[in-house]
């Protein structure tokens, strides 16, 4: 990726501006246009997606309702041939039923016949539209479907799914309703019709639209109801029920799918919905290369319009890229010639059809040219006095580093030295000569009942005591011994000396600090300090420091213990190393 841009950017930076603009301006042109055409491309397709929801959503929905009439009006009629049938005295004799059933057909409109069946399913007689040859007491057999036992079970008028007609041979869709309890009926019988498909395929035929797309209906079992391939629609019962989208028709859903079709072995872009209380399903689909085809044509006046544009910007970039770079090919050349010349020549006069900004960047250059001379005369002195500067400048950096050494090595609040510092201090003390014979004390004071005074003055007043302690421990102590603020109200002493010299100092400390009034706000306070002492008996022998403030630390505490305002010695059997 590195290298990718690194060579990209050593060809631009061996182009002319000239070629550069006229890069850009194509750039700046595709640019906008490559937008503009993947968001019309996307736009096309949710125009499409809109039509199909448009067109064959509610192609669907408007179909769905002529269905659902058709259907609710072969239950009235088939209700109204039963009730009068009910009316006859003897319903199962032939003579009177069949003259029912023979003027019903012609007025019942969408069956094609109809059928009076006993309880055993036997036709006891029917009327027909076409011919059906010779029978005695044959069963209206309608395939392994329950549909005549659902409707002697059910006792109210039933739609069957897509059964076969053992008549002729062909699929259909049969309406039955019970009759019950009619004058001299012994048992219960059945009035089945057989509704007419035509009309429904009629329906179905209404709709078609681009080359290829259709409508097609199916049963609540996923069956082939109407459909362009006759042989799915009339010859055979076809099932559709594994299909995607028709499942989604049998669960009753309305909407825009995509799914393949094995009619006509393509992907499809459908719009489905369900009839109401029918339970049947109403698809319009449509290849979706069709679709596809239509967002192409778009596509195809897109690419046209683009390379149009692309042609009208080259040719208005080659133009501006001339008007710009000839002005400035002038300035590149003259400043050439004054390099050349140790700026004594002059500069050429610019067009006033030049660009403002070149024009400008020539006036400026010309100011450029004259100032040039004075800026060398400022420049020597300016050089003159540089040396000056930098030892003025090193001067003050260096108080800078002794004030900011002081800083880091003091304590803020007592101007002591602080913890770090000492512990630097004691630690270098394993780095001198052998032969420095010279003992050390360390003194640990800690001040007595110092939470009491912050509880009952306040923490200024706490503040103030450590600050005056601080100015104690300096007046007792001499260039060579170090203080330091330790942790809170803890102090810390170095002494260079012999063990009875330490003894002596700690107590003159502890008893100047006993002895003095300690002033804050107008008011007297009193505070003592416990202290503990360890003594090295020579500088080179305290090569554990950490050891040492341990063992005054541990000393420090006795003198806690024993009653504060004390010293305590560290007790030790042979010198400490």
């Amino acid at each position: 990726m590195e290298n990718a841009k690194s060579r990209a950017h050593s060809l631009l930076r061996g182009q002319s501006i000239n070629t550069l603009l006229i890069l850009s301006f194509v750039i700046v042109a595709l640019l906008p246009v490559s937008i503009l055409g993947i968001n019309s491309y996307y736009a096309a397709w949710e125009n499409a997606w809109r039509e199909v929801r448009e067109k064959h959503q509610t192609l669907a929905e408007n179909l769905s309702a002529p269905i659902a009439q058709y259907v609710n009006n072969r239950r009235i009629a088939i209700s109204l041939l039963r009730e009068e049938m009910m009316a006859l005295e003897d319903v199962a004799d032939s003579t009177q039923n069949a003259v029912v059933l023979a003027k019903g057909l012609d007025y019942l409109h969408g069956f094609r016949a109809v059928f009076l069946l006993d309880d055993h399913q036997r036709i006891l007689s029917m009327a027909t539209s076409y011919p059906i040859g010779e029978r005695s007491a044959v069963q209206l057999n309608l395939g392994p479907e329950d549909f005549i036992n659902t409707l002697f079970d059910s006792g109210r008028t039933f739609l069957s799914p897509v059964v076969i007609n053992p008549f002729t041979g062909k699929t259909t869709l049969m309406m039955g309703t019970l009759l019950n309890g009619a004058g001299a009926m012994k048992s219960p019988l059945l009035l089945v019709g057989e509704l007419k498909i035509d009309a429904i395929e009629a329906l179905r035929q209404g709709i078609h639209f681009g080359d290829q797309g259709h409508a097609a209906i199916v049963d609540p079992l996923g069956r082939v109801i109407a459909h362009p391939n006759p042989d799915w629609a009339n010859e055979r019962i076809k099932d559709l029920s594994h299909l995607p989208i028709v499942q989604k028709m049998m669960a009753g859903k309305t909407g825009v799918t995509e799914f393949y079709s094995p009619f006509k072995k393509a992907e499809m872009v459908a719009g489905y919905t369900s009839v109401p209380k029918v339970g049947w399903g109403i698809m319009v689909p449509q290849p979706k290369a069709e679709i596809e085809a239509q967002i192409a044509r778009i596509r195809g006046s897109e690419l046209a319009w683009t390379l149009a544009g692309i042609a009208l910007a080259l040719a208005f970039s080659l133009s501006l890229a001339r008007w710009i770079t000839r002005p400035l090919n002038t300035l590149a050349r003259a400043g050439q010639r004054l390099n050349d010349t140790n700026f004594k020549s002059e500069l050429p006069k610019i067009s006033p059809r030049a660009p403002l900004e070149i024009r400008q960047l020539a006036d400026s250059l010309g100011g450029t040219v004259d100032e040039l001379i004075t800026s060398r005369a400022e420049l020597a002195r300016l050089n003159d006095s540089l040396q000056e500067r930098v030892h003025i400048a090193t001067r003050e950096l260096r108080k800078s580093n002794q004030q900011l050494e002081h800083l880091v090595q003091s304590d803020h609040l007592t101007q002591l030295a602080n913890r770090r510092h000492f512990e630097q201090v004691l630690a270098s003390l394993d780095g001198r000569r052998q032969d420095d014979s010279q003992g050390v004390c360390i003194l640990l004071l800690d001040v007595d009942k110092f939470k009491t005074i912050n509880d009952h003055y306040g923490h200024a007043a706490g503040d103030e005591v450590l600050i005056q302690i601080a100015g104690i421990l300096r007046q007792g102590l001499r260039n060579t011994d170090l203080a330091a603020r330790y942790a809170g109200d803890e102090f810390v002493v170095l002494l260079r000396a012999g063990l009875e010299t330490g003894r002596q100092r700690a107590r003159d400390l502890r008893d100047a600090i006993d002895a003095h009034h300690f002033q804050f706000d107008g008011q007297t306070l009193h505070t003592t300090v416990s202290i503990g002492l360890a003594y090295c008996h020579s500088i080179n022998g305290c090569s554990d420091p950490d050891e040492l403030l341990h063992q005054v630390d541990v000393a420090m505490y006795e003198a806690k213990r024993q009653g504060r305002n004390r010293v305590v010695e560290v007790e030790q059997g042979h010198p400490w190393a």
